[in-house]
């Protein structure tokens, strides 16, 4: 629950799709490139990481120094628990792209969820850095996951609070220096950052459930239930959901 990497995966799937080139305005090998390279996104948004590594690599046959293909062909490999050959095709993308910088955020994105975390943070800092990057703030947070794991929190903190000066409005961050505050016993800190979270992202399932428990830490009994069901009307099958029902019970007891 508090590993995810969704908003990584969702930044690719954002720059791949809007760094393709309409198929008929290529030549013929490129337009058959293309064909196969959108299949393999396609794939990739429906979890279908076999179908997504089939069509890259079908992709790559027409063109093999589009770094848009490698990075596809890098994350239907990570999807399939190939991380060598992920981190290939991460580390060809940046080549064939002279250090294009959101490569340097997948490739580090992967060595996170690897635990190589000083290469991650290498990675992470590379895109950070880059002024051509438009999602700075995507880096800083990863930097700060990487320090929060090694268990650097003074590190992770200015990470952390660097991706919200970056962009006040990206929750990735502010629950993720909630989950900080909450580890380091700063209960109301904490709950100020879940707050915001639910606040930015009323979705978020996990951010709802930390906040009912600093609300029972707090003893604010009425707000924690607020949360703890709003955890079940979001995801009812949820992990998150069936400790929130526990939690619950021992609030009504």
């Amino acid at each position: 629950m508090q590993s995810r990497l969704i908003w990584f995966l969702l930044l690719f799937v954002a720059a791949s799709l809007a760094a393709c080139v309409p198929v008929e305005d290529r030549p013929e090998v490129g337009k058959k490139s293309e064909y196969h390279y959108m299949l393999g996104v396609s794939s990739l948004n429906e979890q279908n990481p076999t179908g997504a590594l089939k069509e890259f690599l079908a992709a790559e046959k027409y063109d093999k120094k589009d770094p848009e293909i490698q990075d596809g062909l890098a994350w239907a490999y990570w999807q399939k628990q190939a991380h060598e050959l992920a981190e290939k095709h991460f580390l060809r993308a940046i080549e064939l792209s002279d250090n294009e910088p959101k490569y340097y955020n997948n490739v580090a994105s992967l060595y996170l969820s690897m635990k190589r975390y000083d290469d991650a943070i290498s990675a992470f800092r590379k895109a950070a850095d880059n002024l051509l990057f438009d999602r700075p703030e995507v880096a800083w947070t990863g930097i700060g996951m990487a320090n929060y794991e090694k268990q650097d929190y003074a590190a992770a903190q200015r990470a952390y609070l660097k991706a919200l000066e970056l962009n006040t409005r990206y929750y990735p961050a502010s629950y993720r220096l909630g989950e900080l505050y909450y580890n380091q016993d700063r209960p109301a800190e904490a709950l100020d950052m879940f707050t915001r979270t639910v606040e930015l992202a009323p979705g978020y399932t996990d951010a709802h459930y930390w906040q009912g428990l600093l609300y029972m830490k707090l003893k604010e009994a009425d707000n924690a239930r607020k949360s703890f069901r709003e955890v079940l009307r979001l995801d009812p099958q949820s992990d998150s959901a069936r400790l929130a029902t526990k939690y619950l019970k021992i609030i009504d007891e």
